[in-house]
């Protein structure tokens, strides 16, 4: 079957009517409490549209591109965090402050993908966060994140971030293995693909990211070296 003809297929259409009936419950704030079923929606969809995948020469370059781009936009995330880690270290010396780096799939849904129907323009701002958070995971990982906390001054590796190790891995549970032995997938892509509810048909195309850089700084204006050593847990007069 053709990506559009899988699209077309009754069961993605169906499932996909049922995502956007809820979310237009949630919208109106007529159901409010919609927004859960949403997420057991986008599972159903994305175990549909897993299961009509088949691996073939077309779809193996297409993933290579995706990962390929991923592991260069997360390179570039990164370098970015580091150098708000550095501005902020010089200007604020005093108190500890935690720099986090989140790269996040295009809020724009993929020009190149080829099913370009308004109902799959409405399930990808669904999914990408651009209406709401529908998957938790998601909106705290982002298709990938990057920390540093000033107290330890850790500056996670290149490699560290895309392999979670120094040595190069290939994440390819979910695929076949055989044939994706030699496309050193990174753990992002393994994130998206297999803890969240973005199928394979959603990320194959996407090439273009959005960063968001936050800074948070935890000063206090009073010495706290010995906050809480003169708490007695023997004691016990709260009944008093």
């Amino acid at each position: 079957m053709t990506v559009q003809e899988i699209f077309n297929s009754e069961p993605i259409k169906q499932i996909e009517i049922q995502i956007l009936n809820c979310y237009y419950e949630v919208e109106n704030k007529r159901r409010p409490e919609e927004k859960e079923p949403i997420v057991n929606l986008l599972q159903v969809r994305k175990r549909l549209l897993d299961g009509m995948f088949v691996m073939d020469d077309h779809y193996k370059s297409m993933l290579a591109e995706f990962n390929e781009t991923l592991r260069h936009n997360l390179i570039d995330m990164r370098q970015q965090a580091i150098v708000l880690y550095e501005a902020v270290s010089k200007s604020h010396p005093k108190g500890a402050f935690g720099i986090e780096g989140k790269c996040l799939l295009g809020y724009e849904y993929p020009k190149l993908h080829p099913v370009q129907s308004m109902r799959a323009k409405k399930i990808w701002a669904i999914m990408s966060g651009v209406l709401d958070d529908f998957m938790p995971l998601y909106d705290f990982n982002g298709a990938g994140d990057f920390r540093i906390q000033s107290m330890d001054g850790q500056i996670d590796s290149e490699s560290q971030m895309l392999y979670l190790g120094e040595e190069l891995d290939n994440w390819n549970e979910g695929l076949n293995r055989e044939e994706t032995a030699d496309m050193y997938l990174i753990y992002a892509f393994h994130n998206l693909f297999s803890h969240m509810e973005f199928s394979i048909f959603d990320l194959l195309w996407v090439r273009h990211f959005v960063f968001e850089l936050k800074c948070e700084i935890d000063y206090h204006s009073y010495p706290t070296d010995d906050f809480g050593d003169e708490l007695d847990w023997k004691a016990c007069d709260y009944f008093d």
